[in-house]
């Protein structure tokens, strides 16, 4: 029961991450404003997230880490529903910083929870989670914008996608861990070179899954000619491909092992990008995001499993540190290809994307003992 729940608590994270991005058109409609000013909005997500997730081992340490799932579950659910109601601007901002704030909670404490289970389960199985986690962001989309299409309100769409949110929280909740989890001064200690590798190493990653979502589009649509009515088919190909890749990844790692899934991981993701660099077919940029995504796919899961085999932190200690760190890429990444877009071209930006997925691989020896 223990591994389905943490399979469901990843799948309702990815679920309701999912349920934003159709009510988006949304939100501008019932919200006059400016690019600029729903730029800035959607930057108070992501300040949330940060703010919020070096709170998580405090949480689960006075509250237990079944506790602060439904907690945080609870606060997604209300953050839901507010970008659901809510008409002000002011109050949009609050609720989209509790819905960033819930998911960062989310994130780490579901790893935690994760670390653990593998930990005693004594196998890889972080892969699949992190899997579930993707199909529930695919799963989301598909549900609010399939029932928004047959006609359903823009109200009513995305309340039914919560109470599948909140039943599926009520189905997994036995099968979370009720202990808390420990630490003492002394574990709260500056994280050490390999906390901060691993947090370095996921920041590249996500910075990649970032840039891909934000401008992969436009970068077909202005190199490759694309029409902008399928230039979407890039970050769905990409998202395809890592969703794939890992389901696969536990028992791959099983084989291959940790370091070569991390070398080969990064190899893979930075000849996805370059292919799509180089090559002046539109189908043959498509299969790089695709390689892309299928090399992302298992570095960064299996970057937070190594944490469970460092004794400078606990666990959940280098998890919201490392998390943290890594996350930060995913608020720098628009905007610093952005910049380089701007001062340079976006050719140039991709290919700084591609150099740093490299680093990766060349970082993945560093794991061979962890």
């Amino acid at each position: 029961m223990t591994i389905l729940a943490t399979r469901a608590g990843f799948f309702l994270a990815g679920l309701g991450l999912a349920v934003w991005a159709p009510l988006v058109p949304y939100v501008r409609a019932r919200i006059p404003m400016s690019d600029a000013t729903f730029g800035m909005l959607l930057l108070s997500i992501g300040l949330g997230s940060l703010c919020w997730m070096p709170l998580a081992a405090v949480l689960t340490g006075r509250f237990g880490i079944r506790k602060t799932i439904t907690g945080s579950t609870l606060l997604l659910v209300l953050a839901l529903c507010g970008m659901i109601f809510v008409n002000q601007l002011w109050l949009m901002a609050a609720v989209l910083f509790c819905f960033g704030g819930s998911m960062g909670v989310l994130d780490i404490v579901l790893n935690v929870q994760g670390l653990a289970v593998e930990r005693r389960a004594n196998r890889n199985m972080m892969a699949g989670f992190h899997g579930m986690f993707s199909l529930g962001t695919i799963c989301g989309a598909l549900l609010v914008t399939l029932l928004l299409m047959a006609g359903l309100s823009p109200v009513l769409s995305p309340l039914l996608a919560v109470c599948c949110i909140l039943l599926l929280a009520a189905w997994a909740w036995p099968g979370f861990l009720p202990r808390r989890t420990h630490s003492n001064a002394g574990d709260r200690r500056w994280p050490g070179s390999f906390i901060l590798l691993v947090g370095l190493m996921c920041f590249i990653v996500y910075l990649a899954e970032g840039a891909i979502l934000d401008w992969s589009a436009l970068f077909l649509i202005d190199f490759r000619g694309m029409q902008p009515a399928s230039a979407g088919l890039g970050y769905a190909s990409f998202a395809l491909m890592i969703t794939l890749g890992r389901f696969l990844g536990d028992d791959l790692t099983a084989r291959l092992g940790r370091v070569r899934m991390i070398g080969l991981g990064g190899l893979l993701a930075a000849a996805g990008v370059t292919l799509t660099l180089v090559t002046p077919h539109w189908g043959l940029a498509l299969a790089g995001y695709g390689l892309c995504g299928l090399g992302c796919a298992n570095v960064s899961p299996l970057l937070i499993s190594s944490l469970n085999r460092q004794t400078r932190m606990p666990p959940h200690l280098a998890v919201a540190a490392a998390t943290t760190i890594g996350f930060a890429g995913v608020l720098a990444g628009p905007a610093l290809i952005g910049l380089i877009a701007h001062h340079s071209s976006l050719a140039h930006a991709f290919a700084m994307v591609a150099a740093g997925l490299l680093l990766v691989a060349i970082a993945s020896p560093r794991f061979r003992m962890s």
